[in-house]
């Protein structure tokens, strides 16, 4: 399939779209003339140079711009007086989001916020989503999937649709990666690899699909993190592989016990990369420092303070304050460890 028909909705879509903005021929004109990356940096000059007046046109302007990574281009439009109102409330909110912690005051704002045009709509609840996901509330997922889909269903411009649509399969890969049904979640993940999604945006999909593949066994989670890093690496997303190595990488050496040559500067990696090799007055010196602990870390210590009622607790606090009902198997499979 070329680039250009992975963004041209099925036939059946078609029928149902009433709106075609003038950005979606440009890009899928770009996209047919030139390599994918060209196509992004013409259509994003287009952009720059002709943008529009009419809050269609703008809201998919701004949709192409973020789903492209093109914040810094994105921040200056939003403080120009030429931008609807309403658009950039929501995405002045996403744009904080990549740099901000998500607060309480910022699910208040959310809340206060209503939409009637269906794109926005249907971003807004996706928002919500995205809000909830930062605060580890991975129950939200289940409150708003029924939500989003319908808004989804009544998004009538094909450009805009393929980009709500990546974000709905992201949204799923999440609902079924956090109820523990890796199959599914893998599904979904591989679909948003596989269309026209920015290098940031893949990366950050092979890493949690890493992640995703905890349980299959070593390798299968070290595949998809090399690919994670290969892509980042080829960008320049400096920030992102620093992380990996940092915490993905150690997190899933020392669960697997194959921590040859792995070091992290993250004390807490670093607990349990000693816990992996067995030390665990290290691993306890570090963890009963610290003031409070998060159920990864209260399973580590529960793991070397052989610990099983630690290690129920930090399965309990996994289900019951994140809905992960993914990462509270490793507290199970700590268990397992003490008991064999």
């Amino acid at each position: 399939m070329t680039d250009n028909q992975v963004i041209e909705p099925s036939p059946l879509r078609q029928l149902q779209m009433t709106q075609k903005s003038s950005l979606y021929d440009v890009y899928l004109n770009n996209l047919r003339y030139y390599p994918k990356s060209d196509a992004v940096l013409r259509t994003r000059d287009f952009i720059l140079s002709h943008f529009p007046k009419d809050l269609e046109e703008q809201i998919v302007c701004l949709e192409f711009l973020y789903m492209n990574d093109f914040f810094d281009d994105l921040a200056i439009i939003l403080s120009t007086h030429s931008i609807n109102r309403e658009i950039r409330q929501l995405y002045r909110i996403l744009v904080e989001r990549l740099n901000k912690e998500t607060t309480k005051d910022y699910l208040d704002e959310l809340k206060s916020l209503h939409y009637t045009h269906p794109s926005l709509h249907c971003l807004h609840l996706f928002t919500f989503v995205y809000s909830y996901h930062d605060r580890k509330v991975y129950t939200a997922l289940d409150k708003y999937l029924d939500n989003c889909e319908q808004a989804l269903h009544k998004v009538d411009e094909p450009l805009m649709y393929y980009y709500l649509n990546q974000r709905y399969q992201e949204l799923l890969f999440h609902h079924y990666w956090k109820t523990d049904n890796s199959i599914l979640a893998s599904r979904h993940a591989y679909k948003m690899i596989n269309t026209e999604v920015s290098p940031r945006k893949k990366s950050r999909m092979y890493h949690d699909l890493a992640l995703c593949n905890l349980f299959n066994g070593y390798e299968s989670s070290m595949e998809s993190l090399a690919m994670s890093v290969k892509i980042a690496e080829g960008h320049g997303l400096v920030p992102f592989v620093t992380a990996i190595k940092n915490h993905t990488l150690p997190f899933i050496s020392a669960f697997h016990r194959q921590t040859d040559g792995i070091v992290t500067s993250d004390p807490v990696e670093q607990a349990h990369l000693e816990l992996a090799r067995g030390k665990y007055e290290a691993t306890r010196e570090i963890l009963q420092s610290m003031s409070s602990l998060t159920p990864f870390q209260e399973s580590y210590l529960g793991l070397a303070t052989k610990d099983s009622e630690m290690l129920r607790h930090s399965y309990q606090r996994f289900i019951r304050e994140r809905g992960d009902h993914f990462f509270a198997r490793v507290p199970l499979e700590y268990m397992k460890r003490i008991q064999s």
